[in-house]
């Protein structure tokens, strides 16, 4: 029973833990507001909407499944089609920065301190050149099928 309650915490946490960030950015916009003196908008609050239900639909619909069914002919098809390449980068995105989390953890014995911000950046650099690296490999295979422009 212990077990079961200790599993759906760790999964709850797991859950609501890429929402930190955009909670944070959301504040950060609100706070930029209101130390600017200008009204507070719904800005903040259009940020966290948005990314929820951008989270929800991405993780709950088959869309592997959909764009099978769909004739090419329709704009559904390259909407969902557009979808699952925004999902693909998203998922490439995630797995580099993790890569380069942990081998920036592996690396650098204590996150705060000496150096730690300077790694932090070097980390961040390094995550970008990748990315780029990887986008424009898959831009010139696009190219090359004549898919790109």
């Amino acid at each position: 029973m212990v077990l079961r309650a200790r599993g759906k915490a760790r999964l709850l946490k797991r859950r609501l833990l890429p929402v930190i960030p955009i909670l944070l950015f959301a504040a950060t916009l609100a706070l930029m507001q209101w130390i600017a003196g200008m009204p507070v908008t719904g800005l903040w609050l259009k940020t966290i909407a948005v990314f929820l239900v951008t989270t929800v639909v991405v993780r709950l619909l088959p869309w592997d499944r959909w764009i099978f069914q769909v004739r090419s002919e329709t704009a559904f098809y390259w909407v969902a089609l557009f979808a699952l390449l925004v999902r693909h980068f998203a998922w490439v995105l995630l797995a580099e920065g993790r890569r380069a989390m942990v081998a920036r953890a592996l690396v650098v014995p204590n996150r705060y301190g000496a150096g730690s911000f300077r790694s932090l950046t070097f980390a961040l650099s390094g995550f970008f050149a990748r990315s780029f690296t990887r986008a424009e490999r898959f831009y010139a295979a696009q190219v090359l099928r004549g898919v790109g422009e």
